[in-house]
């Protein structure tokens, strides 16, 4: 909590000065505050919460009592004055404990075979949901016991999916031999846990704010292996009280959205220990063949021309497919010729009285009874189509268990345990080409048309068909999905979000090469939704600039996620396309540290480029939103685990954005800041194998003095002088003895045993002291935006290349050398 002292007797040359609340001191009943990097103990009557009277005192009331460290969430839009939206959390999660859960009693189960449209999602990264729970219970104990007791019901999510050999025949099935459920517990410090606005944001993180166990999927790829669990849940909760986040990460094959509700639900019911289920908790299905002989005694064939006609006019002709194949292959030849644009996911909300005028407008047009969810696919498909966007054709899935149901009621489908139990249906959303106004109700119209003709005779004809006549649907459309209330209904979670692993995919699959915008709405139980979106950048960039502003919740320039374009090509493929298939195992790590200039994105443009210098080069995001260099600061890179991270990973290259938040008005200390600075370059120099060289950039110009907290002339000129320092006393800490010992001994030092520091001049190239380049900065003033984000992948790539190069050559020359006695004889 940032605060203002005031009525200060002996030091009153510190009155009006702001400082950092750091914890309560009980023995002594007073707060301990950090100013300018000093720490002192100041009566609560002297302090003032930035934010006036009425945040003072509800500051005072919430956190007056609270023991031990303190870390305080509020998100800066809440906070008056504080400057643009910026939404961070800066939780710590600490290390917890992790254990395999497995059912108490053994059921036996045969082994649950694959659909056909599961066979898509075999290799397809796990998906991450993160649901916010006030109140976990009173011992956290309790959940790997109730979890125990729920998979007695759900015998396929303690199990595992293998490749076995049936007949001639090798298939993929689930089986179900009670391997467990890894589940973590950990902990946050008091007032660590995240809000329901926040929640989403924290998910956005590469890994997930630690709210979820990754897995094998944290290093690289997701892994097929035998023992790898179908299903992961973290439980993280905060220390004192009985509010917690559950992470869940489960696999596609196991189960969809709904399946994964009728799981939580049934955890619920056991951690209650209520005796009979609630009304409409039913008990789990898993007879998958069954479902299939239902699914297929329904007849392929349309019983009618009218039905026929209906069905195709919702799965396009091949003609229309054999339209965009030439497209499909430009995508392909500019993939390999290197990278375009790229494609984003942006998050933003709808607020509930948003929906309710769209609604209104579209009942007073003659379309009354709209769903949130058909006048949202409605209102931002046409606003992409009058900003440009071709295809009109957009995609939507429907369940269908309901109809299993009917088809054979009382044998429990209406709850079956599965995936692929949606299908997919298209149409075309109307024309708004010389229409003064959008054509909303024409639009919401067609979905429900498109959703009421699709029954169970349309997905049976469907799967009959040849898929390669549904291909214009990923071209230049829209698809959409949503999670319906599956979520937002279950009455022990406040709110919901989810992972970046499966969008990340979904946006290198869809968005490249099939130019596709994906989209995916969450209903939250407040009645206002959520819109998750993912398409090239520069339509991101146009929609939010189109969006009007009071009736979205729409988010900052700093909190857009980019993505990096993959060539839709096997590796294997692309390694014997490879010129240098001796040397492709060689690979340079180059670790991104620093603020949130790091972490909003520069890392991802900065790998773009390497790639396409062809320079075998793996860049990795380690920065942190709000991080300082110093020891004594309001947020700390010591203090966090990406820090850890990167000196773990070993990288041969670190380049470092620190020192813009340092700048602050509370945190600013020349002499700290140089001395820990010196310290943090110190512990990734002190490695010897490799030691890394280290960039050092200095930190551009702030252009609005006061944005943030942030000292414009500090920034300008004492900050830059420090860097510079930094840079050559790092080094020279490293090297200042190796040298003094080379020379008695009258020897010179090995070059590979020398640290090696740089400084990227960022501060003059986004206009320095003059400031000439307004427009590579955001609003704010602080941050870079899209253009400027790119100039600083630029910068460092114009820095690093040479270095980087030399560095691929020293691997390959020592690859190539064959030792004389290889086997030691």
């Amino acid at each position: 909590q940032r605060v203002v002292l005031q009525g200060l007797e002996k030091a009153r040359e510190l009155n009006g000065h702001r400082g950092v609340v750091v914890r309560w001191k009980a023995d002594v009943s007073r707060y301990a505050v950090r100013v300018a990097g000093k720490e002192m103990a100041v009566r609560p009557e002297n302090l003032s919460a930035e934010g006036g009277a009425a945040e003072a005192l509800k500051w005072q009331r919430r956190f007056g009592n609270t023991q031990g460290s303190m870390y305080n969430p509020v998100v800066y839009s809440r906070v008056p004055g504080a400057g643009p939206k910026v939404t961070q959390w800066i939780g710590q999660v600490k290390a917890g404990t992790r254990m395999v859960v497995r059912a108490e009693r053994t059921v036996d189960s045969e082994p649950v075979p694959l659909w056909f449209g599961d066979h898509g999602f075999v290799r397809a990264a796990p998906v991450d949901v993160a649901l916010l729970i006030g109140d976990i219970g009173g011992d956290a104990s309790a959940w790997p016991k109730a979890l125990a007791r729920t998979l007695e019901r759900f015998p396929a999510a303690a199990g595992r999916l293998r490749n076995v050999r049936k007949g001639k025949d090798i298939v993929w099935q689930i089986v179900c031999n009670n391997a467990g459920i890894p589940f973590t517990t950990a902990t946050v410090p008091p007032c660590g846990m995240p809000s329901a606005e926040e929640l989403q944001s924290v998910c956005m993180d590469d890994r997930g704010g630690g709210l979820f166990d990754l897995g094998d999927a944290a290093v690289g790829e997701s892994s097929l292996d035998a023992e790898e669990p179908l299903l992961r849940m973290k439980l993280v909760y905060e220390e004192g009280t009985a509010r917690g986040v559950l992470g869940v990460s489960f696999h596609h094959v196991l189960c969809d959205i709904v399946g994964l509700s009728n799981f939580l639900q049934w955890l619920h019911h056991e951690l209650e220990g209520i005796g009979q289920p609630a009304p409409g908790l039913g008990e789990p299905c898993h007879d998958r063949a069954m479902a299939q002989e239902v699914f297929e005694a329904v007849s392929e064939t349309p019983s009618s021309d009218s039905d026929l006609q209906r069905f195709s006019e919702h799965w396009p002709l091949s003609s229309r497919a054999l339209e965009r194949w030439c497209f499909m292959a430009r995508r392909l030849r500019s993939g390999l010729r290197g990278r375009p644009d790229g494609a984003a996911t942006v998050i933003f909300g709808v607020p509930a009285e948003t929906l309710k005028t769209l609604k209104a407008d579209v009942e007073a047009e003659g379309c009354p009874g709209v769903s949130s969810f058909e006048v949202l696919v409605s209102y931002i498909g046409l606003r992409l189509l009058r900003l440009g966007r071709h295809g009109r054709r957009t995609l939507l899935t429907k369940e269908y268990r309901s109809a299993l149901d009917t088809e054979k009621p009382g044998a429990g489908l209406g709850h079956l345990f599965a995936n692929a139990v949606t299908h997919g249906l298209s149409f075309d959303l109307p024309e708004v080409d010389g229409k003064e106004l959008m054509p909303l109700a024409e639009a919401c119209g067609s979905v429900r048309s498109a959703v009421d003709a699709v029954t169970m005779g349309y997905v049976r004809w469907q799967s009959s068909q040849d898929h390669f006549k549904g291909l214009p649907n990923f071209f230049g459309g829209l698809c959409c999905n949503t999670w319906g209330r599956a979520l937002a209904d279950l009455s022990f979670v406040e709110t919901y979000g989810i992972g970046m692993r499966s969008v990340d995919e979904r946006a290198s699959n869809m968005a490249f090469p099939l130019d596709s915008a994906y989209m995916q709405i969450f209903p939250l139980a407040s009645g206002s939704h959520r819109v998750l979106l993912t398409m090239p950048v520069s339509d991101i960039t146009a929609l939010l600039k189109d969006l009007p502003q009071e009736s979205f919740e729409l988010p900052h320039v700093s909190e857009v996620r980019t993505h990096a374009f993959r060539v839709p090509l096997p590796g294997s493929l692309l390694d014997k396309l490879s010129p240098s298939v001796e040397t492709h195992h060689n690979v340079v790590r180059l670790a991104c540290i620093g603020d949130s200039m790091t972490a909003c994105g520069y890392p991802k443009y900065l790998q773009a480029l390497f790639d396409r210098s062809e320079l075998k080069v793996q860049v990795r995001n380690f920065g942190v939103a709000g991080a300082t260099a110093q020891k004594f600061s309001d947020q700390p890179y010591w203090d966090e685990r990406r820090y850890e991270e990167a000196r773990q990973w070993r990288p041969h290259f670190v380049v470092s954005t620190l020192g813009t938040n340092d700048a602050k008005e509370s945190n600013w200390d020349c002499e700290a800041f140089t001395k820990d600075y010196i310290d943090l370059c110190f512990d990734f120099l002190e490695r010897l194998s490799p030691r890394p060289v280290i960039f050092l950039v200095a930190p551009p110009p702030v252009y609005e003095d006061g944005s943030l907290d942030i000292q414009q002339s500090v920034v300008a000129e004492e900050l830059q002088r420090a860097v510079a320092r930094v840079a050559e006393d790092a080094a020279g800490k490293i090297n200042d003895p190796l040298e003094e010992q080379a020379k008695r001994a009258r020897q010179q030092v090995p070059a590979e045993m020398l640290a090696h520091t740089r400084v990227i001049d960022a501060f003059s190239a986004f206009g320095g002291t003059a400031l000439r380049r307004r427009g590579y900065v955001a609003e704010d003033g602080v941050h870079p935006n899209e253009r400027g984000t790119r100039l600083l992948a630029t910068l460092v790539l114009a820095e690093t290349r040479r270095e980087v190069a030399l560095c691929l050559r020293r691997q390959a020359d020592a690859a190539s050398v064959v030792p004389d006695n290889p086997l030691g004889l």
